[in-house]
């Protein structure tokens, strides 16, 4: 690549594009939707879920330049009252992914990077630096080690010390050797965009990408949003359809999961993806920053995004111009069933149905029979079960989030979360030694009690 092209010429002929894009409407789809059918089997899945306590969000789907489905669903905040309207701002936590590695794209089209150039000479102090490249880190294939301390989650933690943290932690695998998703994976690329561009991170999103799509309802924010039509997170709660809202955000950190916005500003994202030739989707064997899928014939990219009490999903169709966003305000297992679910809405078919759960009630003194720590072969972190104000809750790790479980019958409890069954054994004598989690699909994941 030719390193000496002027940076900013290429820069501005690519926002240039993006204005063009945001101004023309699309290009009608060869074979039109009807909208009235997507919107009636939309209505008909979220309303469902809605009820059941595990939706709250908004819902835009887009085919070209029709509108097909914009309905907002629940309360902004349940402590308030405040509606969900199509102008609520979300946290859209990994659909951050998508405008990071378009970042990347943007500064390897100016010709100031290239993907096969090593970390190290940009960001120093991560082990491997010298050999993880900037593919491996937007593929998910650098193999950097993870921060976990509670803080992580609780503060926003300045960039430096997380560097300086990173750069202590144990590399998971040889870069190259082996694929895991990877949150710091991609701080690490907001760090190679600020330093090549010498802007923040949200200055050079504000400038290529938020400012000449009209995005101005979106942003980025740690933790707590600036002031505005914000939705609150909320989490299921152990009874029936009741949620929490949250006391606090997650925090996050940047290039991997600190946007925000409402639906409207990420249509605007999804066409110019679309019809931007600047970012061809189809070229790629794995899009930067997206998921490549293919559920039932039909192409299409799409990412999605969960931090605590939020749940995100984005899907492009490129072959049909089709476009959708779903942003949410309740974390719950509909989060997983997302994907599928919206194509049956899309083309049609059955969508899922919530889970029938009917709780029973326990004593406190019954639940601390469940109370203590639990560990597996299968992960490295240890699960914690506590008793607090008569709910059982559960904790992964060092994550500081309590998360509820429901009781659903002798020994066996729900977790609405992710839509999981959990079940205890006991020995002989009645102490509770053993834990089974079986999610929706998969197998179970065995827990002896520490």
């Amino acid at each position: 690549m030719n390193r000496s092209r002027g940076f900013d010429s290429v820069a501005a002929l690519w926002v240039a594009t993006l204005l063009i894009t945001a101004a023309a409407p699309p290009a009608r789809a060869q074979a039109a939707l009807d909208a009235r059918g997507v919107s009636d089997r939309a209505d008909k899945w979220l309303a469902a879920y809605a009820a059941a306590g595990d939706f709250s969000g908004v819902v835009l789907i887009a085919q070209g330049d029709r509108i097909l489905v914009e309905k907002a669903y629940g309360k902004a905040d349940a402590a308030t009252g405040a509606p969900n309207t199509l102008k609520t701002r979300f946290r859209i936590a990994s659909l951050t992914k998508t405008f990071t590695a378009a970042a990347i794209e943007l500064l390897i089209a100016g010709g100031k990077i290239e993907l096969g150039d090593p970390l190290g000479r940009y960001v120093p102090g991560i082990p491997n630096g010298d050999v993880i490249t900037i593919e491996q880190l937007l593929l998910h294939r650098s193999g950097v080690g993870v921060v976990d301390t509670p803080d992580r989650y609780l503060e926003c933690l300045p960039a430096a010390e997380l560097l300086r943290r990173l750069g202590e932690a144990k590399p998971l695998f040889p870069p190259g050797k082996g694929d895991q998703y990877s949150n710091e994976g991609y701080f690490l690329l907001a760090l190679v965009i600020e330093k090549v561009s010498g802007m923040s991170y949200e200055q050079f999103l504000q400038r290529n990408i938020f400012g000449p799509l009209g995005m101005k309802n979106a942003g980025i924010a740690c933790k707590d949003l600036p002031p505005g039509p914000n939705a609150a997170g909320h989490v299921p709660g152990a009874a029936g359809s009741s949620v929490i809202r949250l006391t606090a955000n997650e925090a996050v950190e940047i290039g991997s999961g600190t946007a925000y916005s409402d639906v409207g500003d990420l249509l605007s994202w999804l066409r110019a993806v679309d019809a931007n030739p600047s970012f061809k989707a189809g070229r790629w064997r794995y899009p930067y920053g997206w998921g490549k899928r293919n559920y039932s014939g039909r192409a299409l990219i799409e990412q999605s995004g969960i931090v605590e009490g939020f749940n995100a999903h984005i899907a492009l169709y490129p072959g049909d111009h089709l476009c959708a966003v779903l942003l949410g305000n309740i974390q719950s297992g509909l989060f997983n069933r997302v994907p599928q679910d919206l194509e049956k809405v899309l083309f049609g078919g059955e969508t899922t149905q919530p889970p029938a759960v009917i709780p029973v009630e326990l004593s406190g003194r019954d639940l601390q029979d469940f109370a203590g720590e639990y560990a597996s072969d299968a992960i490295p972190y240890h699960q914690t079960l506590v008793v607090r104000d008569g709910t059982l809750y559960m904790r992964w790790g060092q994550f500081p989030f309590p998360r509820a479980l429901a009781p659903a019958g002798k020994d066996e409890f729900f977790f609405r979360y992710e839509y999981a069954t959990v079940r205890f054994g006991r020995a002989s004598s009645g102490k509770v030694v053993s834990m089974s989690w079986q999610w929706p699909d998969g197998g179970p994941m065995a827990f002896r009690k520490l």
